[in-house]
């Protein structure tokens, strides 16, 4: 997965696992006397997302260390922080058309056995859109 960093490039995420899902809108109304409701589809909704992210401590040299990846917790921390929405790419988001997700929330459980630290991030496909008023 790739994830562009809004004023600071790309964001390379080599183990990421992602689960999708999606909840349509729909109106459902009963009516009496009948079995069942009247069911209206109104839209889809937005795509719920679900990304377990795997991060491992590297050297300088990009080998893998024995240590606690400290550095880049920090820096996904910081990126998922960030009040706007995030550029995504990958062959399995891809699959979806989501290219832009905001970040609803994420987790991270204390791993002090090893050199990998996983984080459990929520968030919400995006689209870009523009607003255009015909009143001037």
């Amino acid at each position: 997965m790739v994830v562009k960093v809004p004023g600071e490039g790309l964001l390379l995420i080599n183990d990421a696992t992602v689960n999708v899902s999606l909840q349509k809108e729909v109106v459902k109304t009963a009516l009496v006397g009948r079995a069942g409701t009247i069911k209206e589809y109104i839209t889809d909704g937005d795509y719920q997302l679900s990304i377990s992210v795997g991060i491992v401590a590297v050297d300088d040299d990009g080998r893998i260390c024995d240590q606690y990846p400290e550095r880049a917790v920090a820096q996904l921390r910081e990126i998922m922080e960030r009040p706007e929405a995030l550029e995504v790419s990958s062959a399995f988001l891809d699959l979806f058309g989501i290219s832009h997700i905001v970040v609803t929330g994420f987790s991270a459980k204390q791993m002090t056995h090893s050199n990998r630290q996983v984080i459990e991030i929520t968030a919400l496909s995006d689209t870009e859109y523009v607003i255009e008023s015909t009143d001037y």
